[in-house]
């Protein structure tokens, strides 16, 4: 396996201490919605795996290098009017950032979760100043469809989310 390759993979509960590891980094947690929980404990990656065991359809894929838990993309379906929708969210571990890990994991999981779901499109919300993020959406091909001023509450601040959406016509 060449250095830094990854697999998407089911989580598993011998991921629990990796998971609690990586995640437990508040430069991660700063980009992502409070019910993140901070500090990350091993308690909260044992929760979280369960959770991700237990869904009905592919929804947390973890991202895997040597071997080794170090992120996770996650598909969160709409109810109601909004069901063929799915908001994606996912975060890698640090010592991985800026090497196009995360935009070939989401390309990869996108397509895998475009065929096993009648999900028609996903979108993303990305906090102002986490312009990593919104390269990794769009090299995924997501489009910026809008900006959403102080739409979100981060650390005592408000602050603009963008938002990007990809319509799975358009991906496959």
């Amino acid at each position: 396996m060449k250095k830094n390759s990854f697999q998407l993979r089911s989580w598993q509960l011998s991921d629990v201490p990796s998971l609690a590891r990586h995640l437990n980094n508040r430069k991660i947690w700063d980009n992502c919605r409070d019910r993140l929980p901070f500090p990350y404990t091993e308690e909260d990656a044992h929760s979280f795996i369960n959770y991700a065991i237990s869904q009905q359809e592919p929804s947390e894929y973890c991202i895997d290098i040597n071997g080794e838990a170090v992120g996770n993309i996650s598909f969160m379906r709409g109810t109601d009017v909004e069901r063929f929708n799915a908001e994606v969210g996912y975060w890698l571990a640090e010592p991985f950032w800026n090497q196009g890990i995360a935009s070939q994991a989401l390309h990869e999981a996108l397509h895998h979760y475009c065929a096993a779901t009648g999900v028609v499109r996903i979108f993303a919300n990305v906090y102002e100043n986490n312009t990593a993020s919104m390269r990794v959406l769009e090299k995924s091909g997501f489009l910026k469809v809008g900006i959403f001023h102080k739409s979100c509450f981060k650390n005592g601040c408000f602050v603009d989310a963008h938002y990007f959406e990809l319509l799975k016509e358009d991906f496959l």
